[in-house]
């Protein structure tokens, strides 16, 4: 008899990025030996992390109790995975209720797995990875909220990515990138199943107030930009920044070119 159980979870879906062509190139024993490599890293990191495995097919399906643990896990996996294979890696992370069946042993003997889950976060998560480019790691809205909140974003960077519009899902999801580099937080490109929305024209006192900020920012910015830098990172080490309230201001700083290119595009529209 199968049990059955709704559940609040976080939801991490990892995938190899080109596995298939990696076959291709490499040969299925060859290949196959590094899949074992791949496995021993996903599976070791479960343990370490309190993880667990629901399903694993292209990518897998993991699930956590908290955001720190899925944090912590997906940084390690992407260096593990880049360090030991020379391969990239893409994760998507989403949280929400699922339903969860516990199959029965007689089951689990022909082949099912222990547990399953089902529920549109599972499908949501996948979609979300499938934004990510190689190396990266991307968060829902609420995902990202929960991310925000922890001390162990001091040593992890998030950035706005924007509103995306992804096949099978109806509404389109507000995303954000995390990661260790700079490069982590770059916007994914689009393709025929993901196209990012873009935001909409500003209105005429959105564009003066919008233009008043940039005139007084960038003399700010040519001036003194990097005493300002070293002060946020003094507070952002030493007194957490978000206790500040500045954490905003060093995003803007870090990604300007990317901030005003937005602004000009919306400015146009």
């Amino acid at each position: 008899m199968t049990r059955t159980q709704q559940q609040f979870v976080i939801l991490v879906v990892i995938d190899l990025v080109n596995s298939t062509k990696f076959f291709e190139k490499f040969g299925d024993v060859n290949a196959s030996k590094a899949m074992r490599v791949y496995d021993r890293i996903f599976r070791g990191l479960l343990i370490k992390y309190s993880g667990l495995e629901i399903d694993k097919t292209d990518g897998a399906l993991l699930l956590f109790e908290t955001m720190r643990e899925a944090l912590s896990y997906c940084s390690e996996y992407h260096k593990l995975v880049e360090k030991h294979l020379k391969l990239q890696s893409r994760v998507g992370i989403h949280c929400g209720l699922v339903i969860m069946h516990s199959n029965s042993s007689v089951f689990v003997s022909r082949g099912a797995k222990p547990i399953e889950v089902d529920g549109i976060h599972k499908n949501i998560t996948a979609r979300i990875m499938s934004v990510a480019n190689g190396g990266q790691t991307l968060l829902s809205r609420r995902a990202g909220e929960y991310a925000s909140a922890l001390s162990v974003r001091g040593k992890l960077l998030m950035k706005d990515i924007g509103v995306w519009k992804m096949k099978g899902i109806k509404n389109p999801m507000h995303l954000y990138a995390i990661g260790s580099d700079l490069k982590n937080l770059e916007r994914p490109k689009e393709t025929d199943k993901v196209k990012r929305v873009r935001p909409p024209a500003l209105t005429p006192r959105e564009r003066n107030i919008r233009l008043f900020n940039v005139f007084i920012l960038l003399p700010l910015l040519t001036c003194s930009i990097y005493s300002i830098l070293c002060i946020l990172h003094i507070l952002e080490t030493f007194g957490g920044i978000d206790h500040y309230g500045f954490r905003e201001v060093v995003d803007f700083i870090r990604f300007f070119p990317e901030n005003l290119s937005e602004f000009l595009e919306r400015l146009k529209g």
